[in-house]
């Protein structure tokens, strides 16, 4: 499968050298699944239903509330072959395309990410399909009940999409580290993440000065980027270590310790017993549950009435730190 397609624009935009992994993790299997689920239930199919958890057939089931709510009564295209889309010798399938109000939908799983370059791609395909001068793309972030939508014009859509392209087929293109690193193909073998991994060894050695480099905002940034690199490294060597020690490999100043499982009883046994225990108490030692579940039970007991809003509290926000593509100063537009 070709590297420049529309699914990976988002990475491509980032770091020009990006290769898909031809290793799909279970969350990218899971999406697959989800995908394939959606389509099902806005063609008719129901089948689906059985080969889903009960909190995935929720996320799905709020997706499709969503598409058949903005949609209303136009018509609803699922089918791949009534999604798929091609533009500027690339083709994509969106998830669900409503031609009558000019806008298609994409179901997505996990947290938020950034995926305007696949939208606008998709969207210059539609609107040429459609021979419309607008379209807008609804992405469903499915597990957080979330939707963003991104409107694009033709030739706004095409300028996004022509950049990423450019970057990719230009001769003196670079590898810059980022965020989809532990998704890419050349991940042992990208210099980038090579020199930037020395980087990180060499800082911790005999001439390390922490003062120097904290004081430094230039090198407090190359230092946090080395360390990034350095523990995703460190987490798969810790892996593989653990497999050799297993299969009764040495590794010199290492041992494999295995450590006592928790003891825990099931939430049936609970459950058998919660009456006389006390609901009350029992609750309070399970502790608060996450506003996505209690919006998922209630909509799978109670939908029939409206979710209690006031009933979600706020933890306190959270502060922390993400890495952002630093320009060469000497690289061109």
């Amino acid at each position: 499968m070709s590297t420049l397609r529309p699914s990976n624009l988002p990475k491509l935009a980032v770091c020009p050298c990006y290769e898909s992994s031809p290793v799909a993790g279970a969350a990218a299997e899971r999406g697959t699944l989800l995908d394939a689920a959606f389509r099902a239930e806005l063609t008719g199919e129901s089948l689906w239903r059985d080969k889903l958890p009960a909190e995935d057939a929720a996320a799905v089931s709020w997706a499709v509330s969503v598409v058949r709510s903005i949609a209303g009564r136009h018509r609803i295209l699922a089918r791949e072959d009534d999604c798929r889309t091609r533009m500027l010798g690339l083709e994509g399938t969106a998830d669900a395309v409503v031609p009558g109000r000019l806008l298609h939908f994409d179901l997505k799983t996990g947290l938020r990410r950034n995926y305007r370059e696949q939208m606008a791609a998709y969207s210059l395909g539609l609107m040429e399909a459609h021979f419309a001068e607008t379209w807008t793309a609804h992405l469903l972030y499915c597990d957080l009940r979330e939707i963003e939508s991104l409107p694009f014009t033709r030739e706004g859509a095409r300028a996004v999409v022509e950049a990423v392209i450019a970057a990719f087929e230009s001769p003196g293109k670079e590898p810059v580290p980022c965020e989809y690193c532990s998704w890419c193909a050349k991940a042992d073998t990208c210099e980038a993440r090579r020199r930037l991994l020395a980087e990180g060894l060499e800082s911790g050695g005999s001439g390390f000065d922490f003062e120097r480099v904290v004081s430094d905002p230039a090198e407090l940034g190359r230092f946090l980027a080395a360390c990034a690199v350095v523990e995703e490294f460190h987490e798969r060597a810790k892996a593989i270590a653990v497999e050799r020690l297993k299969s009764g490999g040495e590794l010199p100043g290492w041992k494999l310790v295995t450590r006592k499982g928790a003891e825990f009883v099931d939430a049936v046994t609970v459950g058998h017993h919660i009456q006389a225990m006390g609901f009350g108490p029992v609750l309070a030692a399970y502790g608060n549950l996450s506003a996505r579940k209690f919006r998922q039970l209630w909509d799978e007991r109670l939908n029939s009435k409206p979710f209690p809003e006031e009933a979600v509290k706020h933890s306190p926000s959270v502060s922390y730190l993400k890495q952002t593509r630093t320009k060469n100063p000497d690289q061109k537009s």
